[in-house]
């Protein structure tokens, strides 16, 4: 493998990492989208990419 797939595959990871810590940690506004977003980024990885740029406005505002 080559130096650059090498880093995709550790962003992906990351990300993914990242992603299903906030899903797990978070609050949600309603508990039907945790359940999706948790199903989701288990199964279906990719998703991860979706979450992380709209996962502001899916959580609850903390006080």
């Amino acid at each position: 493998m080559s130096d650059g797939t090498i880093v995709v595959i550790i962003i992906f990871i990351s990300l993914w990492i990242y992603s299903t810590y906030l899903i797990f940690t978070k609050k949600f506004k309603d508990d039907k989208e945790k359940v999706f977003w948790r199903i989701g980024i288990v199964f279906v990885p990719f998703l991860m990419f979706f979450y992380y740029f709209i996962h502001e406005k899916l959580h609850e505002e903390e006080e």
